[in-house]
């Protein structure tokens, strides 16, 4: 079995009724920097970004992941919260050949 790859995903998310509808999955990235500096370029999320790490628990993800709010810089993260890096330990398995 393949070893656990470390991914950070970044989301803009909203919450709403139906969670659904209000992710939207900008990246997934191989550092949480690499995640941080994609959402501080972003055509409509962009800004002086900064993550700052959720510690009460998971808010996205599973039980295991890591998460970080991502703000402006002189601002307080909010507790409904917009842009979100998640960090997951994922295993890609290759297909076999057909």
């Amino acid at each position: 079995m393949p070893e656990p790859m470390t991914v950070y995903i970044a989301e803009a998310i909203w919450f709403s009724e139906n969670p659904v509808d209000g992710r939207n999955r900008i990246g997934v990235f191989g550092s949480l920097e690499a995640a941080l500096n994609h959402l501080r370029t972003h055509d409509t999320y962009g800004g002086d970004l900064v993550a700052t790490e959720d510690v009460e628990g998971t808010a996205l993800g599973t039980d295991d992941a890591r998460t970080w709010e991502v703000h402006e810089r002189d601002e307080e993260p909010s507790e409904e919260g917009y842009l979100w890096i998640t960090e997951e330990r994922v295993i890609f398995e290759e297909k076999p050949d057909a």
